[in-house]
């Protein structure tokens, strides 16, 4: 059984990632990744397949939200884009939203990992 459960709104502009440190997915598409101009988000990647499928473009700005679905009983932080934001109405979204931020739970070993990768750079 899948339960849904959203989250509060945030800005973002996406672009398609080229590192190989991504798979792409069946359609061999590799996800798109938000930059949060406004607001919070508790993750920002999207498929590349749905993001092509649904018409986005990338470095426009769109209104979007995070959505945690269960499944398997493993919870998984979802994008979904709202809609584009016009220019005229960025400043007032920003100011009701805040500053930009990312803020994602990561696991103690996740974190080991990253700081294991960044001292083998």
């Amino acid at each position: 059984m899948t339960t849904t459960k959203f989250k509060i709104m945030f800005l973002a502009k996406f672009q398609q990632v080229t590192s190989d440190k991504f798979n792409s997915d069946k359609n061999n598409n590799k996800p798109f990744i938000g930059e949060v101009l406004a607001g919070t988000a508790t993750g920002s990647i999207i498929n590349g397949t749905i993001f092509v499928r649904e018409g986005l473009e990338s470095n426009v700005t769109y209104a979007c939200t995070n959505y945690t679905e269960t499944y398997e009983g493993e919870e998984y932080t979802q994008t979904r884009i709202i809609g584009k934001v016009p220019l005229a109405e960025f400043h007032a979204l920003e100011t009701q939203l805040g500053k930009g931020q990312l803020s994602v739970a990561v696991s103690a070993n996740a974190t080991a990992d990253a700081m294991d990768d960044k001292h083998s750079l």
